[in-house]
């Protein structure tokens, strides 16, 4: 009898074949002898149906994970590619939560979908809203806080995101797709037009939207952990110097309503760039 671990990973091995490989022939023959036939079903057909049932979830799985992607190719044409990824990038995770991990790089490089040059970016959007809506919850800061805040301890003051906020920068405004009522209609209109988008979430929804030059400025600065006064001051790249306080403070207002940021960490010593 093979230990319990060997059994166990053999078991994974044989059953994780693809459906169109998995005629009896691959499958392990000390594992077969130790499933028994029952009825009509001999202990090939037994494995075969895990088999089948194993990669029907992890097709379910990438469907329900990229819906737009889905909804784009269709259920033939979709059910196929997902095939392809699984057999090039095989589940290795004990959760089906990361099967889906490699699944926009697979598209930016899979020849048959070169049509859709667009899919990479859908898939990667679609990836980010679930890293999103998975992401710890953050005590927002509110604007009573901010308020409180002296005027004089603004430029060394340091804002930090929330866990829930991810930036996408695509070559294609994707975000059309996601909220398309009939994403496959509107694939045929999309044009190529360089996006970046700003993907958080509220309570228990996940939000996307686009940003402009100014307010991508300045979100790299807050991810990077900038001071208030460092922010400002890159952003005198993109605004005209008397513009870059108003905007600066507009855009903070803007992150503390949709609750994008969390408590101000303590003033830092890198102050304002000179």
């Amino acid at each position: 009898m093979l230990p319990l671990r060997e059994l166990q990973a053999r078991f994974l091995r044989s059953i994780a074949t693809t459906p169109e490989r998995s005629d009896g022939h691959g499958f392990d023959p000390a594992l077969l002898e130790l499933v028994e036939g029952r009825g009509r079903l001999g202990s090939t057909d037994r494995l075969g149906v895990y088999t089948e049932m194993y990669w029907a979830r992890l097709l379910d799985v990438l469907r329900d994970d990229f819906p737009r992607v889905a909804a784009v190719l269709g259920a033939d044409r979709f059910t196929a590619l997902a095939g392809a990824y699984l057999e090039r990038h095989p589940s290795t995770d004990p959760s089906v939560r990361w099967v889906g991990a490699n699944f926009a790089d697979f598209l930016a490089e899979w020849g048959p979908v070169d049509d859709l040059p667009f899919l990479a970016d859908l898939a990667r959007l679609e990836w980010t809203r679930l890293a999103v809506f998975d992401a710890a919850d953050a005590a927002p800061l509110r604007l009573e806080t901010l308020r409180a805040i002296p005027p004089s301890e603004w430029p060394r003051l340091s804002f930090h995101p929330v866990s829930a906020l991810r930036v996408v920068r695509c070559a294609w405004p994707v975000h059309e797709l996601w909220v398309a009522d009939d994403p496959k209609a509107a694939a045929t209109t999309v044009r190529p037009a360089a996006t970046v988008l700003r993907v958080w979430r509220e309570a228990f929804a996940v939000y996307q939207t686009p940003v402009d030059a100014v307010e991508h400025v300045a979100l790299r600065q807050l991810l990077a952990g900038a001071p208030f006064g460092v922010m400002c001051d890159r952003l005198e790249a993109v605004l005209p110097p008397p513009a870059v306080a108003r905007e600066a403070g507009a855009l903070i207002l803007r992150w503390v309503e949709d609750q994008i940021l969390a408590l101000p960490l303590a003033p830092s010593r890198r102050g304002r760039a000179r």
